[in-house]
């Protein structure tokens, strides 16, 4: 059985080692403290704060087939809070959707945990290169330790992230180098008293802020007054190198303006910058994948920056791994 090495453990990457598990030994080699990549939740005291990806919406038939038993269970929920479109001076107005939103329960990396529960998941391991030898691929980590051998890598990492891993004469590098991405600054607020502004969610327009969220409103949530602030990505990218002082102060400033609630209130504050949190200009394929390297890619930004894309990433690749 050959051996697969996988770079990441968020959705794409587990979707991946999900659906090869069967034909090969699988490894994920996982930066973080545990699976979920964007679909996080961070915790702090009686608060938390799903401060990546929001929520997700299900669109093709094999990604709700996937997803039946974690809705029997509970596990996956709709989220039917009001939802708005919000402007500086205006009134909000509810935001138009034809699709249901889902969220994981009872915070949003539970799905991704519950996917990986019986996968080889190694995590705080930072892959920083890899060498192919004679007897298959070994990579390294920021820790000094290296890993392998491994018949495939498989980089299911932010675009740029992979583009750095990438091996000499990657087949995909054309495509994987058109890739844009951009980032996000979440804004994480936590208040004693609760806070109601007579909605769940709400879509920013004309503001440097892109979305507002009350954690609690979302099924399963513990029912702290924990407020998700989500900058636009395009100012995101103009400011991602800015004192974290002064992000959280215009981010505050504009969430007063628009809605009168004063992030200075706030018992517990934080900040986090995720510099690959959407994909304008995704590489227009499902992977990337060079058989004679036997090196592959596949993510979310293959396709577009949504949940859904990065489950259709992964196992479009699993179907096509020569394993």
């Amino acid at each position: 059985m050959q051996k697969v090495a996988i770079v990441g453990a968020g959705l794409a990457g587990v979707s991946l080692a999900r659906a090869v598990a069967g034909r090969a030994e699988v490894t994920l080699l996982e930066k973080s403290r545990g699976p979920g990549g964007r679909m996080a939740t961070r915790r702090a005291g009686p608060f938390e704060f799903d401060h990546g990806a929001q929520y997700f919406t299900v669109r093709s038939e094999r990604f709700r087939s996937e997803l039946e038993p974690f809705l029997a269970s509970g596990l996956v929920r709709p989220w039917s809070g009001r939802v708005v479109r919000l402007g500086p001076g205006s009134e909000p107005g509810d935001a138009p959707s034809d699709t249901t939103r889902f969220v994981a329960s009872p915070r949003m990396n539970a799905l991704v945990k519950e996917l990986a529960a019986d996968l080889d998941v190694r995590t705080s391991v930072q892959v920083t290169s890899l060498e192919r030898r004679a007897d298959g691929w070994r990579l390294s980590d920021a820790e000094g330790g290296t890993h392998g051998p491994f018949d495939w890598v498989v980089s299911s990492a932010p675009a740029t992230q992979t583009a750095a891993l990438a091996p000499t004469g990657f087949s995909g590098a054309p495509a994987l180098d058109a890739v844009r991405m951009r980032g996000n600054f979440t804004l994480m607020l936590g208040f004693e008293t609760p806070v109601e502004p007579g909605w769940s969610g709400a879509f920013v327009e004309d503001s440097l802020l892109g979305w507002i969220a009350l954690n609690a409103s979302k099924p399963g949530r513990p029912p702290g007054a924990s407020l998700v602030v989500q900058s636009t990505n395009g100012w995101a990218e103009a400011h991602l190198e800015d004192d974290g002082d002064s992000v959280r102060a215009r981010m505050m400033e504009a969430l007063n303006d628009l809605t009168g609630i004063d992030g200075r209130g706030a018992v517990h504050v934080s900040l986090h910058r995720w510099r690959y949190a959407d994909t304008p200009d995704p590489a227009g394929k499902p992977f990337l994948m060079d058989e004679a390297l036997r090196f592959a890619a596949c993510g979310d930004w293959c396709l577009k920056g949504r949940v859904e894309a990065a489950f259709t990433s992964g196992t479009a690749l699993a179907g096509a791994l020569p394993l």
